[in-house]
């Protein structure tokens, strides 16, 4: 790592691979938190800076690299830091939120000129539903049809942290939630249904099925964070439910909409 004053940086963790390399091509200076060696590989060689960590281990220690990362940025000079964070960070109760709020309060104590990105579930992952959409006209999660819940374009996500990076100055010590949606499985099936031209319905599937599935492209100890989060969103957890205009206010624009991102992409579906 050069000595040179670098304007920004964005810490990121392991499950933000999908928004890594959207940032990443549009050439943001990153640094990322990634367990999986060939991920990481496959980040350093696209430029980011990796740093390797074990995320299941025991979370006082993996709070501990964490935190150490934040004193990295302190040492390196760096001007600014945007942290990718959960918007289920002050919820002790869940992993994420174990994960995420020691690293919040770190940096809020650092001295680091700073800002927060606060996200929900990914909507982008309605891509490991892609087969079955494709072949069943069919997709699959644990939550209740009719539960709604926010999510967030990769997209969005990307655009919002570029237009931070821009003039930084703006956003220090701020705290954002980006929200691109709100709603349940059956809306979606509905929204999918109009995108595609056919009809799509959503299944209850059960927590336990879901697990097994993911279990197939993700390692246990995210797939448990992930779990969690289904759950608070049956609960109908204020993190999970809280659609905020903060995309606006950041980038002055609307948000992608559901239909809009399966407009983008429905010849792969």
């Amino acid at each position: 790592m050069s000595s040179q004053k670098l304007q920004f940086q964005v810490l990121l963790g392991t499950q933000d691979l999908q928004l890594s390399r959207l940032l990443l091509n549009q050439n943001q200076k990153l640094l990322l938190v990634q367990e999986i060696p060939s991920k990481a590989k496959e980040l350093q060689n696209s430029g980011a800076q990796v740093i390797k960590a074990d995320m299941s281990q025991n979370q006082n220690e993996l709070v501990k690299i964490l935190s150490n990362t934040v004193l990295f940025t302190l040492q390196a000079n760096f001007q600014y830091l945007l942290v990718v964070s959960q918007v289920c960070a002050d919820n002790q109760n869940v992993l994420f939120g174990r994960q995420h709020s020691p690293i919040e309060k770190e940096l809020k104590i650092s001295g680091l000129k700073y800002g927060i990105l606060r996200l929900p579930i990914f909507f982008d992952n309605v891509w490991d539903n892609n087969e079955p959409i494709r072949t069943h006209n069919t997709f699959y999660g644990p939550i209740i049809g009719d539960k709604k819940f926010v999510t967030v374009a990769v997209q969005d996500a990307a655009l919002a942290t570029a237009k931070i990076l821009q003039n930084p100055t703006k956003h220090i010590e701020k705290t954002y939630t980006i929200t691109s949606n709100y709603r349940s499985n059956d809306e979606l099936a509905q929204i999918f249904s109009q995108a595609l031209g056919r009809q799509i319905k959503y299944v209850n599937a059960t927590f336990e099925g879901q697990k097994q599935a993911l279990l197939k492209f993700m390692p246990k100890w995210l797939i448990d964070g992930v779990m969690e989060l289904y759950k608070l969103i049956e609960k109908g957890d204020a993190s999970q439910v809280n659609h905020t205009n903060n995309f606006y206010q950041i980038v002055g624009s609307q948000t992608t909409t559901n239909l809009s991102w399966m407009w983008q992409n429905f010849k792969a579906f």
